[in-house]
């Protein structure tokens, strides 16, 4: 009898042994193919209507294949003819999916700018410009932002090109920018050995 309660107990301690270091062996998978969190700053210049500068700002969380983008702006005439020069800008917040190079994101954002409305009157000794002026009209809404960025990246810089436009009541804009890239790049996968320790 005390062979076979012997014999049980070391089966039982041998069963025992296996499953922790079974779980030690997940355990430790798990751990070393996390990938690590990641987030950039990304300035960017372009045309949209007009010339257009940009600058973003994401964080990619640990595990997923998505981002969170804070979104600025603005395009207009660099030198306008007629006062006053045509502009809009947007502050938005995207969320985002990675799909190996390229992030495809939209949002919300707030938009504003100005146009020239009716036609006042014209300067008589104008400089570099028609002389031509007319009626400032504002104004703000809400926009949809999108965006497509194609990012080519080491571990801490890259660059791209990025397409986006934004959906508004007020004055649509899309268009096409260079993008650079800094910060913690490069979500790449940590070891996968399972160490049965």
């Amino acid at each position: 009898m005390n062979y076979h309660l012997k014999k049980t107990r070391s089966a039982n301690n041998f069963l025992f042994a296996i499953g922790l270091l079974t779980n030690l062996g997940f355990f430790s998978c798990h751990a070393q193919n996390n990938q690590p969190t990641c987030f950039w700053l990304s300035p960017g210049i372009g045309r949209a209507n007009f010339p257009c500068v940009m600058v973003a700002a994401a964080v990619e969380p640990a595990n997923t294949q998505s981002a969170i983008m804070g979104r600025f702006s603005v395009n207009g005439e660099l030198i306008p003819l007629s006062e006053p020069g045509i502009k809009t800008g947007e502050w938005g917040v995207l969320y985002g999916r990675r799909v190996k190079n390229f992030l495809f994101s939209a949002g919300l954002s707030y938009v504003y700018g100005n146009y020239r409305g009716r036609y006042l009157y014209t300067d008589p000794d104008p400089f570099l410009t028609s002389g031509k002026v007319y009626e400032f009209v504002g104004y703000k809404t809400i926009g949809i932002p999108a965006e497509v960025r194609y990012m080519a990246t080491l571990k801490h810089i890259g660059i791209g090109l990025t397409a986006f436009g934004n959906l508004n009541d007020k004055r649509s804009f899309a268009g096409l920018n260079v993008s650079l890239y800094f910060g913690k790049l490069k979500k790449e996968r940590l070891s996968t050995r399972c160490l049965l320790v």
